[in-house]
């Protein structure tokens, strides 16, 4: 859900879709989610653009009172994540000649206190073949492990006890989770 406001979300994933996600946001509603204590309800949030998230709390009130008010939809948590430049938005970025300039964002934005909280630290992205990864960005990238220390490469070959203090395969993208307040599987790291 990039925005709250249907200019804003159709603008970006096309006309229509706001409507739709507030009928799927609804429905989840009147099932239980997000309004019964076991059924919660999370929302992500990513920037449209070349720049860090809003603070995660203050956005979450925003959507929380905004579609309560407009749709009378309820929700547990907004996450924000940082978009990071792979895939298509480094495509995007290249053909505005604004990589570089992103990058630099990032890069001035490293926020050490992130470093303990980052998902590569505790979580483990496998592809649909048994692919091991440290995170599903680098798995984007195909930056698969390529660590000797460690067993194996896909997850049937991995002995757990040889992957605490692994070596973390990183590139420029992990500034992108590093800026800031972080960005996570779970939003904002601090």
């Amino acid at each position: 859900m990039p925005c709250y406001s249907s200019e804003n979300v159709n603008a970006q994933r096309g006309d229509g879709v706001f409507e739709g996600s507030i009928a799927a946001l609804q429905l989840l509603n009147s099932l239980g989610y997000g309004t019964d204590p076991m059924l919660p309800l999370h929302l992500v949030y990513n920037p449209v653009g070349e720049f860090l998230p809003s603070p995660q709390e203050e956005l979450e009130a925003d959507y929380k009172r905004e579609l309560q008010k407009h749709f009378g939809i309820q929700f547990n948590r907004l996450y924000t994540i940082t978009n990071l430049p792979i895939g298509r938005f480094a495509a995007y970025l290249r053909h505005r000649n604004r990589l570089d300039e992103y990058m630099q964002l990032l890069i001035e934005s490293f926020n050490p206190a992130t470093i303990e909280g980052l998902m590569c630290r505790n979580t483990i992205s496998v592809g649909w073949r048994g692919e091991v990864y440290d995170c599903d960005f680098n798995q984007q990238l195909g930056m698969q492990w390529n660590n000797p220390e460690i067993s194996g490469t896909f997850l049937w070959e991995v002995d757990p006890d040889s992957i605490e203090n692994r070596e973390i395969m990183t590139g420029d993208h992990c500034f992108g989770c590093t800026a800031g307040t972080g960005s996570s599987c779970g939003g904002a790291i601090v």
